[in-house]
């Protein structure tokens, strides 16, 4: 990383562009684009109510001033561990608009990653809720800043006490704050690991193709509504194609506090949900649930999983007792993503992550000498993108 911009070779970068992988936007700019074309139209869905497309991009601006006023600059990292809300989402776009580059942190992460993640990114802000599922999360932003110098602001969703009120943040965002679409957007947390998770750049470019392409492959439209269930952190709810990718679209996100069935069936039923995602743990939980549950939720058309692998005897249960259309997805926060195909046969769906969403991702699996394996043995996955 150099000005926070990715180091791309020459011939990489033009390669995506004539492609039309990389598009000169970026995730702020998109939004106002967004808002134009969808106006009054529900964006978000959460448990304090409705946010339009217009009160979302206008919240996004007026919230990036604010924090800028407060102090953060572009180029500054900012820890977000917030549960699902509209606030999560108004606050991820003030930080793409502002340059400023948000580690998003899952709500049950604790002291230790957290800690962890402060040594590494040295992060000026740390945003959180006041409490969610009984966590007092300011009280835990309070002892990692007496920690580490680097956390000048301590800012909470709700009340705050001593520390900043994200939603008494508002001003205007100075003329000539305008990242490029070339510049990192954010930082995610890699996945699978038993150490400290790294931290992963994403550009504005590359992170909107990810939920762009993913749109477009599932199907997602205007109409479409889309429930985050798992954590709006995860990179799978984030844009796989999750929120980023419905809202793309003038779709509805509707964001779900937690992923249990007892919430998310009358959730799906009430919003008329078509699309949401979970991992394979839960699977079966909401499969039981509808041995004595009779929720309508003959809105949803698509259940994603991913995150680790479904066994098939679960992935069968899927359509003969939810009687909605499973899509299995593999994917990695560094780019890879897999899905099944929502025409692809029953057995490719039961059995298979899919095949790479872009056409131009390369996937080998090798042994320890770097020799192909043959089917169905196991080894060591590589991931490249051609460029001719």
């Amino acid at each position: 990383m150099e000005n926070h911009r990715m180091l791309w070779s020459e011939n990489f970068a033009k390669a995506y562009v004539a492609r039309g992988y990389w598009q000169p936007e970026t995730l702020g700019e998109a939004l106002r684009r967004w808002s134009a074309a969808h106006g009054d139209r529900i964006a978000i869905t959460d448990h304090k109510g409705t946010t339009s497309f217009t009160a979302l991009n206008r919240r996004a601006d007026r919230l990036a001033g604010g924090l800028h006023k407060l102090g953060l600059q572009p180029g500054d990292r900012v820890l977000v561990q917030l549960p699902n809300s509209a606030a999560f989402v108004a606050l991820s776009f003030a930080l793409f608009r502002l340059g400023a580059l948000p580690i998003f942190v899952l709500p049950a992460q604790r002291a230790d990653d957290i800690d962890a993640l402060c040594r590494v990114a040295q992060p000026t802000a740390y945003v959180c809720e006041d409490r969610f599922l009984g966590f007092d999360y300011p009280g835990l932003a309070g002892e990692l800043a007496q920690r580490h110098a680097c956390l000048r602001f301590l800012i909470v969703d709700g009340e705050a006490g001593p520390h900043t009120r994200l939603d008494e943040l508002d001003a205007e965002l100075p003329a000539g704050i305008a990242p490029h679409h070339s510049d990192i957007a954010c930082l995610l947390l890699s996945g699978g690991t038993t150490g400290t998770p790294k931290l992963i750049p994403r550009t504005h470019a590359d992170y909107a193709y990810n939920a762009r392409a993913s749109a477009a492959l599932c199907g997602l439209a205007s109409d479409s509504v889309y429930l985050a269930a798992l954590p709006a952190a995860h990179n799978f709810t984030l844009a796989c194609p999750g929120i980023l990718g419905t809202l793309s679209l003038g779709g509805r996100v509707v964001m779900a506090r937690t992923p249990g069935g007892d919430e998310a069936f009358p959730l799906i039923a009430r919003e008329r949900v078509t699309i949401t995602s979970l991992v394979p743990a839960l699977v079966p939980l909401w499969l039981q649930q509808r041995e004595w549950d009779d929720t309508d939720l003959s809105s949803l058309q698509v259940l994603q999983v991913g995150g680790a692998r479904l066994m098939p005897d679960v992935a069968a249960g899927v359509e003969s007792t939810l009687g909605r259309r499973l899509q299995q997805v593999f994917g990695m926060a560094e780019g890879l993503l897999c899905f099944t195909r929502l025409d692809d046969p029953e057995d490719a769906v039961i059995h298979t992550q899919g095949r790479p969403l872009c056409v131009d991702d390369e996937v080998r699996i090798v042994d320890a000498d770097g020799r192909e394996t043959s089917p169905g043995e196991l080894g060591e996955l590589l991931v490249h993108c051609i460029i001719e």
